[in-house]
């Protein structure tokens, strides 16, 4: 009898199942990839659209008053409070701030961790290195396209533009989401993308070995059946019905065996 490993269903499962991984792991590079891209655009929006908010419900007047060394006064402290309120309602924000043109380039002004022991920054702290979405957020709403960091971490950050009774810019305001919580969604569905290919890899690798072992089976019957043949036995009967080639096989096994048997008959007569 042949051996397993040489065995036609361990080659038809094992070709079947290498073929399934290869088609699987293309499968999971292009959809994660592109599941990757769209929940970062996704969280993107979601952050304009939270800063646009903000910078709506602030007063542009007030904050355009704000001075270095006032942080304690209750004009600040309105405003800061307010920003702390936003920053709370989702638990996926760091911090929420707003800032402004100076004297030496952009500047902080209200910081949303104020009274929570997170303040990093006074009125007046320079951003030393500004981007270029939060350059261009004092003219349109903008979303750093990658993770920046910050001193309060690595973030994914938007923008939006606040204005004064009379419409004119007065500063920004940021909104940053920690970068880890985008990574864990991309993590997420990634393992979820990962485990449903392993379920399709295992359900598939079932299913031919099911189909590879009936088939098998009825190749052995074959062969048990011409072996009793080759010793002289006609009493063979070969029970297979199948509309593919094995049953094509099977059919003219049983011609063969009637051939013989007619053949033997004519030989004892004579």
């Amino acid at each position: 009898m042949t051996s397993m490993i040489h065995s036609i269903m361990t080659k038809l499962t094992a070709g079947f199942v290498i073929l399934v991984l290869v088609i699987s792991g293309l499968t999971f590079l292009f959809t994660y990839g592109a599941s990757s891209g769209k929940i970062q655009e996704s969280t993107q929006q979601e952050l304009l659209a939270l800063a646009s908010i903000t910078a709506a419900d602030l007063n542009g007047n007030e904050i355009s008053k704000l001075q270095p060394g006032m942080e304690s006064e209750v004009l600040y402290l309105m405003n800061a409070e307010q920003l702390a309120a936003m920053a709370k309602s989702d638990d996926e924000i760091v911090k929420i701030y707003t800032m402004r043109k100076g004297s030496s380039g952009i500047e902080y002004v209200v910081d949303s961790g104020y009274n929570t022991g997170k303040r990093n920054f006074k009125i007046g702290s320079a951003e030393y290195s500004p981007t270029t979405a939060m350059t261009d957020a004092f003219s349109t709403r903008q979303v750093e396209p990658e993770f920046v960091k910050r001193p309060w971490g690595t973030v994914l950050a938007a923008y939006a533009p606040i204005k004064n009774a009379g419409g004119e810019v007065i500063g920004i305001v940021g909104v940053d989401m920690d970068a880890g919580v985008v990574q864990n969604r991309m993590s997420f569905v990634g393992q979820t993308i990962y485990l449903i290919l392993i379920l399709g890899i295992v359900c598939a690798g079932l299913i031919i070995a099911v189909f590879s072992r009936t088939m098998i089976r009825d190749i052995h019957i074959l062969i048990d059946s011409a072996n009793r043949i080759s010793r002289g036995e006609t009493d063979v009967t070969i029970a297979i019905s199948r509309n593919d080639e094995i049953g094509e096989l099977a059919s003219s096994f049983k011609r063969m065996v009637t051939s013989l048997k007619i053949l033997m008959h004519q030989d004892y007569q004579e």
